[in-house]
């Protein structure tokens, strides 16, 4: 129990496969990340005890964090809630409560006695002559919220503020400042099973849409194509990010690489600033060896050569560039993402708007990876495009040792950040 004011806010966001950490403090009027951790749940134990697997990954994550005097913000799994965008004519709280909860009757699929609901004024409008409200409605099932506060206390700590992680996408693109009156943005977090799509007008969440897509399609089809271990195949997809940043100069930048170059030219490089960006590919954990990932079934054609050959007809690391092109692997698990993201798209600009998509801002394990952005950039006729960078923004930064995994894997925390910021609002 916090006897005085807390002065930090920690954000954890509990992925598939790893656990990501990020302290948050005020220092001037301005935000200030403090510490960083990441922790990779442990495959074999997911097998056997998800929760406790989960728990344990969140503790040791946390093991360097004082949080005696801080505010804990976790997030249920977009894919496990529902959020709507309801409007109402304006009226006093009173009554707009009560017409949220008319409103959730009819347009949430589970009873309300099943789930938590929880809501907030986005925005005020005109509309005719009428004054309009903007509510976002949130409704858990609360299962769903157990489930994730059974981790907490499996881990010996306790949420304050419970949040969902595809909203925290937004909360994240605040704090760092991303986001600009005027402009519809579209934040894509591609995670280890699930991507989320959330898009934002003037600074205003507008839509959010969760899909099941994630970054273990791109591992499964490279391992199955050059018939290699899912670690091979994970060094591969990063040896392509690698491979992209080294032979890129001047002329062959990406529209995400020239974006805020004169922002980029004005503020000081952070260390490594200078290497070549990595996909964070350690959330996806050993993907074969977890019920999450039935790899095994998929690649059983390749395990038919006999044990005493198969060594000789490997392919070896890089070999699968040479035989088939990278692009070339991934073009169906890309195009499954595309097809998603590009609904989603269509419906937002087509049906609820009528307003095309400035700019699409790419967050999660895979975003630094140049095909999915070239594929995305091709597909949807959006011009910017960039890869959420929150060393590189409003946010101030402590002492770099304290910082390390965010330096090398910064779209990775997007979430955590978002998290940790909406904790940093009740500070």
């Amino acid at each position: 129990m916090l006897f005085s004011k807390p002065k930090k806010a920690v954000g954890v966001d509990i992925g598939s496969h790893s656990v990501k950490v990020v302290q948050l403090s005020r220092s001037g009027g301005r935000l200030r990340i403090d510490q960083v951790a990441h922790a990779v749940v442990d495959r074999n134990k997911m097998n056997v005890d998800p929760l406790q697997a989960q728990a344990d990954a969140v503790r040791e994550a946390l093991r360097i964090f004082p949080l005696n005097q801080a505010l804990i913000v976790g997030a249920l799994p977009g894919q496990t809630v529902v959020i709507r965008y309801p409007r109402f004519s304006d009226r006093d709280r009173d009554e707009l409560a009560g017409a949220v909860e008319n409103e959730a009757g009819q347009s949430i699929p589970y009873d309300l006695a099943e789930v938590l609901l929880d809501w907030t004024v986005l925005d005020t409008f005109t509309e005719g002559e009428r004054q309009m409200i903007k509510v976002l409605l949130v409704a858990a099932k609360h299962e769903v919220i157990d489930a994730r506060v059974q981790i907490a206390e499996a881990a010996d700590i306790a949420f304050t503020i419970l949040g969902v992680d595809s909203l925290a996408l937004a909360d994240g693109a605040e704090g760092c400042d991303f986001l600009r009156v005027g402009e519809t943005v579209a934040m894509v977090n591609l995670g280890a099973v699930s991507t989320s799509i959330h898009f934002v007008k003037d600074g205003v969440s507008n839509f959010i849409r969760d899909v099941s897509w994630g970054a273990r399609e791109l591992i499964q089809a490279i391992a199955k194509a050059n018939r290699c271990e899912v670690n091979e195949a994970q060094q591969i997809l990063m040896r392509s990010t690698h491979s992209a940043s080294e032979g890129q100069g001047e002329e062959g930048k990406t529209p995400a690489a020239s974006l805020n170059e004169e922002t980029s030219k004005e503020s000081p490089k952070k260390p490594g600033q200078d290497q070549a960006p990595s996909s964070d590919l350690s959330e996806l954990g050993e993907l074969g060896d977890s019920l999450l990932d039935p790899l095994e079934e998929e690649l059983a054609g390749a395990a038919e050569p006999a044990a005493s050959s198969a060594k000789s007809q490997k392919t070896p690391l890089g070999g699968l560039e040479q035989k088939r092109g990278l692009e070339e692997i991934l073009a169906a698990p890309l195009a499954r993402l595309v097809a998603e993201v590009r609904r989603s798209f269509e419906f937002y600009e087509h049906e609820l708007y009528e307003q095309p998509v400035d700019r699409l801002i790419l967050s999660g394990g895979v975003a630094h990876v140049p095909v999915v952005r070239n594929a995305l950039a091709e597909e949807l006729g959006v011009a910017h495009i960039e890869v959420a960078d929150p060393t590189n923004s409003a946010l101030l930064l402590g002492e770099a040792r304290a910082l390390a995994p965010i330096m090398e894997q910064p779209a990775q925390f997007m979430v955590a950040v978002g998290l940790a910021a909406r904790g940093a609002a009740e500070l």
